[in-house]
C-alpha cells in the first residue's frame, strides 16, 4: 500500500497535523482534490505533500473527525433501528461541540459522516422547545401566527412566510 502524508494546519493550532490514513483522505473528497492537483497518481504511488492545507475549523473537529470518519456509517434512510448511541462518541458530544464537527464534515464533503453527525443532532434537538432549537440553527422564531386569509374565499398564504433570512 502507498504512502500518503499531508500536514493539515487548524486554526487553533501552531503544529500542523499529520495525516497519513489513504482511506481517511478519500473519504474527505476536498482533501483528496488538494492532493490531486500536484498528484494525480496518489492512491497508487508515495505521496508526501510539503504544503499544508489551511482548514478554518478548531482542530478538536478534526481530530474526531479523521478518527471516526471510516467506522461512522451512514444510516439507511428507511430504517427505523438507528440509534444515538450507533455513534456512541458523537452522542457523549454536546451541541455545540457536534455544530463545529457538521460544520468541518461540510467543508471537506465528508457527506456520510455528516449525515451521521446530523442524526445525532436530529436526536438531540428533538427533546428541546421550538425557542432553543431556532436559537441553535442561529434563525429567527417567528410566533404562531393565522396565516390563512379566508376573507376572499380562497387560502393564499401571506408572502412572508416565503421569504426567508437569506
Amino acid at each position: 500500500m502507498p504512502v500518503t502524508e499531508i500536514k493539515i494546519n487548524f486554526k487553533d493550532s501552531d503544529k500542523p497535523l499529520d495525516l497519513k490514513c489513504g482511506e481517511v483522505i478519500k473519504k474527505c473528497p476536498a482533501i483528496a482534490r488538494a492532493i490531486e492537483a500536484d498528484n494525480a497518481n496518489w492512491e497508487t504511488e508515495d505521496t508526501i505533500v510539503d504544503a499544508p492545507i489551511d482548514i478554518p475549523f478548531p482542530q478538536k473537529s478534526g481530530e474526531f473527525l479523521f478518527s471516526h470518519i471510516l467506522k461512522y456509517i451512514k444510516p439507511a434512510e428507511d430504517s427505523w433501528d438507528t440509534k444515538p448511541e450507533d455513534f456512541p462518541e458523537a452522542n457523549a458530544m454536546d451541541l455545540d461541540e457536534l455544530k463545529s464537527i457538521i460544520e468541518l464534515a461540510n467543508f471537506l464533503e465528508c457527506t456520510d459522516f455528516m449525515h451521521c453527525i446530523g442524526f445525532v443532532i436530529a436526536k438531540k434537538v428533538e427533546v428541546l422547545s421550538i425557542e432553543e432549537i431556532a436559537a441553535y440553527f442561529g434563525v429567527e422564531c417567528k410566533p404562531e401566527a393565522n396565516f390563512f386569509d379566508e376573507a376572499d374565499g380562497w387560502v393564499h398564504p401571506p408572502k412572508e412566510i416565503f421569504e426567508g433570512n437569506n
